[in-house]
């Protein structure tokens, strides 16, 4: 599909425009008849660029993400590489379609899954959607239950298709795997969060360094993530709600601004 990238650059702001190398092969978001959303005033993949792009091409990069990781708890220490909509190629979570988060950043002693949201909410478990056969693969809670697609029996339909997540999740959120819970505790839109949380960790292990999953976010009063980030992104009263960290798009920009040796750039993008 021929795409005109007129309005999606001009819907960037400038400073970020050169993190995308190839912006034919870029992943961009589409919609159901492939065209790409970055060119919309709300797209949330274009404030990720805006934000995160710009500090990919920043030469105080190094000092920035050495803040950001002070701010949430895991060590400092460049250099700091980031990548846009970067996938996990390794598999580490043994999913068909690897997760794709919205940034990751890798410094010398941690690594930052950033997952990044402006006028939407978290996503949702697919499991217990109705599938095109009429059909749901979970009934919502997390007990024994078999499988309708194929048939398996599993307490979780994404663990009887080898997908590893309840490998992580009693250590993260002190669950036990063998139990019921009615619901689900990931059934709503608590299961993105939940995803980067086992993915951060996954890394963690896998790279032998410090992970810790983000939700980057427009805080304002009217956008659901920024309302949820008041009440806890995980389920309230359930343990690991130090499993995500919320940093606001703003916070982001007032650490830049603080520790940047270019504070009009940082204004510019925040204004």
């Amino acid at each position: 599909m021929i795409f005109d990238f007129h309005a999606v650059r001009e819907n960037l702001f400038p400073a970020s425009r050169a993190a995308i190398e190839d912006w034919e092969a870029f992943p961009w978001h589409r919609d159901r008849t492939n065209r790409i959303q970055a060119y919309k005033a709300h797209s949330s993949q274009a404030l990720a660029i805006d934000v995160f792009g710009t500090l990919k091409m920043s030469s105080d990069r190094d000092r920035i993400f050495d803040a950001i990781a002070e701010c949430v708890g895991v060590a400092p220490g460049g250099p700091w590489t980031v990548t846009l909509e970067w996938t996990d190629t390794d598999r580490l979570l043994g999913e068909p379609r690897p997760t794709q988060v919205d940034a990751l950043a890798v410094g010398s002693a941690a690594s930052l899954v950033i997952e990044c949201k402006f006028t939407e909410p978290g996503g949702q478990c697919s499991q217990t959607a109705v599938s095109r056969s009429g059909e749901r693969q979970c009934n919502g809670n997390y007990e024994d239950q078999i499988n309708p697609g194929n048939g398996v029996r599993s307490r979780c339909a994404l663990t009887s298709k080898s997908i590893r997540y309840w490998e992580y999740i009693p250590k993260i959120f002190e669950l036990d795997p063998g139990a019921d819970y009615t619901p689900c505790p990931f059934k709503g839109d608590a299961y993105q969060w939940m995803r980067n949380a086992v993915l951060a960790a996954a890394i963690g292990k896998h790279r032998n360094r410090q992970a810790t999953a983000l939700a980057a976010f427009a805080d304002h009063p009217s956008f659901p993530t920024a309302r949820k980030v008041k009440r806890g992104l995980i389920v309230p009263g359930l343990p690991g709600q130090g499993a995500i960290t919320p940093i606001s798009y703003q916070q982001i920009i007032a650490i830049a601004c603080q520790v940047s040796r270019d504070g009009a750039l940082w204004n510019s993008l925040a204004a």
